[in-house]
């Protein structure tokens, strides 16, 4: 499990740090870099160092290359990964010449930002071994399909009795045959007598469904990242997901970060304010702090946060990380 980052020259951030919990939660302004924080890990989970970071032009297409600053392209660019069994992830270079440092451990396998696309979700897919969640949610049956019929039927179990516990009209999660060899996702809701295809759940139930496949699948990433969590789903459904989420991150052994807008999301973290990063951009640069950091560094004499709700806290624009208000009459 990652416990602590460092960038140096990557995209928006020119020298950011930040520790990091087992769930994260990204917190900013539309264009402050919380993107460019997922991206980052992308980046160095593709373990090609030091053809990667130069950016040579053989690697596939699939990669995510290194990009420094636009206003700092030949200074230096580094990283420092640290883990809470060690040894640390280290890399640094200026110009031409790399250099590595300490300790170089991976991360793992390949990391992609998950954002999840509710319309591929429930989608016909064909059956196969060795089947994983992909980035946009495909795999999602694939996944469900190889553990109720393998030999880990109790992470189907599982997953089933969170999504029930979730989304408290599902009686039962199960797959539909379409044709030989492809099936489809299908729920029994409470008070109907037939399944519910797939594709005709509510949005939020699919994405909350992909999401618990993502995390109880045999081998999690890593690294799961999450953009823009809280779409489509009720605000009430938080305070269950948050925890749900650090629990499972506690259990694997990995790191979740999950990007959103919601205060409501950010209310589920009251007891854990460490656990919320606040990522501001100013003159172009990205910044990275937490939030209770942040809380630390208020003048209590001008503001009184005491009684605020977290996430009114942060949307009120005290702690940072939201835009900049605009009066009447600004320009568009």
């Amino acid at each position: 499990m990652i416990t602590h980052v460092r960038i140096q020259n990557f995209r928006s951030f020119l020298d950011a740090e930040v520790d990091l919990e087992p769930f994260s939660l990204v917190v900013g302004a539309n264009g402050s870099g919380k993107t460019n924080l997922l991206r980052f890990f992308e980046v160095v989970s593709q373990n090609r160092w030091p053809e990667h970071m130069l950016g040579v032009r053989s690697l596939p297409d699939s990669y995510v290359r290194w990009k420094n600053h636009l206003n700092y392209d030949h200074e230096k660019a580094a990283f420092e990964v640290q883990f809470e069994d060690g040894p640390n992830y280290y890399f640094k270079w200026e110009g031409e010449t790399p250099d590595f440092g300490g300790e170089i451990r991976s991360i793992g396998l390949p990391i992609r930002i998950f954002n999840i696309d509710a319309e591929v979700v429930t989608g016909v897919e064909s059956v196969k071994p060795n089947a994983n969640v992909h980035a946009i949610g495909n795999g999602t049956t694939q996944v469900l399909d190889m553990l109720k019929n393998g030999d880990r039927e109790d992470l189907f179990d599982r997953i089933e009795a969170s999504f029930m516990r979730y989304v408290p009209e599902v009686d039962k999660l199960s797959l539909r045959t379409v044709k030989e060899g492809f099936k489809q996702i299908q729920v029994r809701e409470k008070g109907l007598k037939e399944p519910t295809p797939g594709p005709e759940l509510s949005e939020g139930t699919r994405l909350i469904l992909a999401m618990l496949t993502i995390i109880h699948q045999e081998k999690p990433p890593p690294i799961i990242l999450l953009e823009d969590i809280d779409r489509g789903m009720h605000p009430r459904l938080f305070e269950y997901v948050a925890p749900m989420m650090r629990d499972m991150a506690v259990q694997h052994g990995i790191n979740i970060l999950a990007t959103t807008h919601n205060p409501y999301l950010v209310d589920a973290f009251q007891d854990n304010k460490k656990a919320v990063i606040i990522v501001e951009k100013k003159d172009g640069v990205s910044t990275l702090t937490t939030l209770d950091k942040r809380l630390e560094g208020l003048d209590y004499e001008k503001e009184d946060p005491e009684d605020m709700p977290l996430g009114a806290l942060w949307y009120s624009g005290i702690v940072g990380g939201t835009p900049v208000k605009i009066g009447h009459g600004a320009g568009v």
